[in-house]
């Protein structure tokens, strides 16, 4: 909850928002917190998971809540008219997570994400619309707007190597890996090898890829075309920043330095 990165997301927001913008990344965040706590068992963490599920299904019906997140949440949907329907799905896929995920290929993986990460964007769309700086998709840019999504997922993926493998979690889809044998066993041993170095590099060149989308915002709010653009920016950094890392990708999440964070938000 304390990502510079995001930070600065959020204050590109409209004033308005910005409250708003705050009570959806908690969400995400504490949910995240319940599944991947590592003081807990599987079933366990499950289970938080969807307490915290059912405890806002409730909270949305009374209209408000004693915990500060989903008091939080609870007013952004009243003030603003947002359905959070969408989310149950999204809060379902977190607590299946625990469980532990594999994807044969891109197609899958792509599901996952889909189901996991597309409503939350989703609802700060709907957020912007509400507001009147709607982040409007052409017809015919709805593929860049799945593939950027698909991008700021992958660079996460990458970023959260070292939290995720002592877990057993390698959230990449096979044929991925496959393309560069042994790198799967070099990374579930916590090796870095030349075949994890050229696996890295690869998906960092596809994330970048994917990220790259400027026509997506092309007659878009400036406002919503504003933190998409930097938002993009800001990921490339990132995706620099694991290329940088070499070994110690394993050991720690990488941060792009204060210098390149500073060129991206400088006004």
């Amino acid at each position: 909850m304390h990502d510079p990165g995001i930070y600065a997301l959020i204050q590109l927001m409209p004033a308005v928002l910005r409250p708003s913008g705050w009570a959806l990344w908690a969400a995400v965040s504490v949910l995240d917190d319940l599944a991947d706590r590592r003081d807990a068992k599987p079933s366990e963490r499950e289970a938080r998971v969807e307490a915290w599920t059912q405890a806002l299904q409730r909270d949305l019906a009374a209209g408000t809540s004693t915990d500060l997140i989903r008091h939080a949440l609870v007013d952004t949907a009243l003030r603003w008219h947002l359905d959070l329907s969408s989310l149950r799905g999204a809060m379902t896929s977190t607590r299946e997570d625990v469980r532990g995920r594999r994807f044969a290929d891109w197609d899958e993986w792509r599901a996952w994400c889909n189901e996991a990460v597309v409503p939350w964007v989703d609802q700060l769309r709907h957020l912007f619309e509400q507001a009147g700086a709607p982040m409007t998709l052409r017809l015919d840019r709805h593929n860049d707007y799945e593939q950027f999504v698909d991008g700021a997922q992958l660079t996460d993926t990458l970023t959260d190597l070292s939290a995720d493998l002592p877990q057993g979690d390698l959230l990449l889809p096979h044929e991925a890996l496959d393309a560069f044998p042994g790198a799967e066993d070099d990374l579930r041993q916590g090796r870095w090898s030349p075949a994890t170095a050229a696996l890295i590099r690869e998906l960092t060149a596809l994330a970048r890829q994917w990220l790259t989308r400027p026509a997506m915002t092309q007659g878009m709010h400036p406002g919503a075309a504003t933190v998409l653009d930097t938002a993009a920016c800001l990921m490339r950094a990132q995706l620099d920043a694991v290329d940088a890392a070499g070994p110690t990708l394993l050991k720690r999440a990488p941060r792009p330095s204060l210098v390149a964070r500073t060129r991206i938000l400088a006004p």
